[in-house]
């Protein structure tokens, strides 16, 4: 039986909520010192995914390059793992972050099997 993957997040890590149920969030902000090493137990999370649908959120307040790399070929596992036949993602990101918004239209563009829906928050203020 798959067991779900929860990760506390941090100043510069993100926070992990992955259900075996396919609801599946990651939250914060990322700027890890090694990507590959925060995204290596996520990639093995999603090879040994079963659930035929996969609902995944994505709401990170700021991530670099690096990470940007490793979420999309995050997110490219699952358009690649044949037990899965629906997939759909939750971008969410603060108003006024056109970046944000941009970066998740261009992982749409390369996506091709995910349905991506957006979602403005309010800017958040200190």
């Amino acid at each position: 039986m798959m067991k779900n993957l929860i990760i506390k997040g941090t100043g510069s890590l993100p926070s992990i909520n992955f259900n075996a149920n396919g609801n599946i969030k990651i939250g914060g902000r990322a700027f890890p010192e090694d990507a590959h090493k925060l995204f290596k137990p996520l990639f093995e999370w999603v090879h040994s995914f079963t659930s035929d649908k996969a609902d995944i959120e994505i709401n990170l307040e700021y991530f670099n390059t690096a990470v940007s790399k490793q979420l999309l070929d995050f997110l490219k596992a699952f358009e690649t793992n044949p037990k899965i036949s629906e997939i759909k993602v939750t971008w969410m990101y603060e108003e006024g972050d056109d970046e944000m918004l941009e970066t998740g239209e261009i992982f749409e563009e390369l996506l091709t099997k995910i349905q991506f829906t957006y979602k403005q928050y309010a800017e958040i203020t200190e």
